[in-house]
């Protein structure tokens, strides 16, 4: 768009889940929408995400297993009275409507897990399945050039240098010598990456969050939405009390538009704030994150000068995950969330600067990185240990090394694990008290013949036992560290995406502290403050709201252009 001044129905500012479920959304409902993004990427940190959704009772939800009332009860029973109940029961209304919306009228697309506890399991109204959906994988040769858009995932959860994978493939890859099946669908998944990399630099199978970015984008491009890249919301245009418009900065200079229904503000959230995320987050907290650098606050920013305020009143003002840091070739610094593929599998424990265990291994990201702050919290080293043996790390890998031990030389090159052939030297490498190391490993080794961890009931629940190994008896979580050599890697508290944001009310437009209204000024996804009040029930609650309530702004603002295509302030 090279004109200086432009006129539409609705601004979003943001290409993550969030703001494109707007978009898209919008544009299916008939208005003339834009789209705009700060960088070259489309996909925020949703292209980094396993892109899965917690929206409960969708279609894809098995029939009479779940109902409003019994998943809004769970809610209650994880975030307490911090939960707004009106807010809660929108989402839950909605976000079966936005799933079947969607899959009726673009190409989105999503299949159920087949099985996926709650992260609370043990609370009242938790289930074992049925809330949780994520997109069905997405061919993205179909994009042609424009493929080279969407931000890519983490090169870390890539294989051969561009190759994605789901946990699907994985469980092929793994089995790949004892199942003809498998080897099939391995030696398929290979062919295809070797003729995607010499088209398209990566392969165009797109899984997890690529694969919804794909999905959404493609659907985006069929329905005409004009998308600007490299373009930086500078101010909001208001009109009698009312947003209208924004002005835009990219390389070709300033644009004004006027937005007939207003602004919807999706831009990632405060996480790379510098003097937000120094108020807001912990001081034990990792300075490196997993969320793209963009989300630096604009939407927070614009939304609070334009009379919006932030939330106060969460349990934590982010969410959390541990993880790991290396070096890479260029410089940079991979940033591993530590999420599902190791923490949870037998054989592995989690130890302090002390030496000793301090949580279950197999509990949420969420919950583990909140007793990683507890546990350092009197100044005792900046992260903690990931400690496990040689039969270990072949099967199953550590943080960013693969199974099968596939990259393990360079990783332990580069300082990335460390290893030694005794417990003993281990423990003075991690300059831990090697005594008191040994001790933990040998107490922990008892339960893996028990089955029962006396300390801090490592598989005792639904959710805890899915993340381990189902062939491993008696508990598929607690397994013996014995096997040298020995490996430790550090982890440190990291955030992956803001729960405190900008306060709105149930059509997703912004409040003053007042309650009172900012009309024609919406908010969605981490620049709207989280409905699980920095608390982590399940897979997805942060892309399953950030596309419901893009939804539902979407619809009310498309209500606003329906009650008066001319709305006072916009260029008729």
């Amino acid at each position: 768009m090279n004109a200086r001044s432009k006129d539409v129905d609705l601004v979003v500012l943001g290409s993550g889940a969030g703001g494109m479920t707007a978009a898209l959304t919008a544009a299916t409902l008939g208005l003339d929408v834009l789209l705009v993004e700060k960088t070259e990427w489309i996909g925020g940190t949703t292209s980094r995400s396993a892109g899965s959704l917690w929206v409960p009772n969708t279609r894809h939800s098995p029939a009479g297993n779940d109902s409003i009332d019994k998943a809004l009860g769970y809610l209650r029973a994880a975030v307490g009275n911090r939960l707004r109940d009106s807010m809660a029961l929108t989402f839950l209304r909605a976000a079966p409507e936005m799933v079947a919306f969607l899959e009726a009228n673009t190409s989105v697309a999503f299949r159920g897990y087949p099985y996926h506890p709650d992260y609370l399991a043990t609370l009242a109204g938790a289930t074992l399945s049925g809330r949780v959906i994520e997109p069905i994988p997405f061919d993205a040769s179909a994009l042609g050039k424009d493929f080279a858009k969407i931000r890519p995932p983490l090169p870390e959860f890539m294989l051969f240098g561009g190759m994605m994978v789901d946990r699907t493939d994985i469980g092929h890859l793994l089995g790949a010598s004892k199942s003809l099946a498998s080897l099939r669908h391995t030696m398929r998944l290979l062919g295809r990456y070797a003729a995607d990399r010499l088209r398209f630099g990566r392969g165009t199978r797109l899984v997890m969050g690529n694969a919804l970015v794909g999905r959404l984008y493609q659907s985006l491009r069929q329905r005409g939405v004009i998308i600007l890249t490299s373009t930086r919301p500078q101010s909001l245009s208001e009109t009698q009390g009312r947003i209208t418009g924004a002005v835009l900065q990219s390389a070709d200079g300033s644009t004004t538009v006027s937005s007939r229904a207003g602004v919807v503000l999706a831009t990632g959230g405060y996480s790379h704030h510098p003097e937000l995320r120094q108020r807001l987050m912990p001081p034990k907290l990792s300075g490196h994150s997993p969320v793209v650098d963009s989300a630096a606050g604009d939407g927070i920013m614009l939304g609070e000068r334009a009379g919006g305020h932030l939330s106060n009143n969460h349990g934590s003002n982010s969410f959390w995950a541990p993880i790991s840091l290396r070096a890479r070739p260029d410089g940079s610094t991979a940033v591993f969330p530590h999420l599902a593929l190791d923490r949870g599998k037998p054989g592995l424990i989690a130890v302090t600067p002390d030496g000793r265990r301090f949580v279950s291994e197999a509990t949420n990201y969420h919950l583990f990185a909140e007793a990683m702050f507890a546990a350092l919290k009197d100044g005792r080293g900046t992260g903690c240990f990931l400690v496990c043996d040689d039969d270990f790390i072949a099967k199953y890998g550590l943080g960013m090394v693969r199974p099968w031990r596939l990259n393990l030389r360079p990783a332990i090159a580069d300082g990335y694990v460390t290893q030694a052939d005794t417990i003993q030297d281990l423990a003075e490498r991690l300059a831990i008290p090697a005594i008191t190391l040994a001790e933990t490993i040998a107490r922990h080794n008892g339960f893996a013949r028990t089955g029962v961890d006396e300390e801090f009931g490592k598989g005792g629940d639904a959710y805890q036992r899915n993340l381990g190994d189902p062939t491993h008896t008696p508990n598929p979580c607690i397994g013996p560290i014995a096997k040298p050599p020995f490996y430790g890697v550090k982890v440190y508290p990291g955030d992956i995406g803001a729960s405190c944001g900008l306060v709105t009310d149930e059509n997703a437009e912004v409040l003053r502290e007042d309650g009172t209204r900012v009309p024609g000024l919406y908010a969605c996804g981490n620049d709207m403050e989280s409905i699980m009040a920095g608390t982590y029930p399940g897979p997805g609650i942060t892309i399953g709201p950030a596309m419901t309530f893009g939804f539902v702004a979407a619809r009310h603002a498309a209500r606003q252009v329906a009650a008066n295509p001319y709305v006072k302030g916009a260029t008729q």
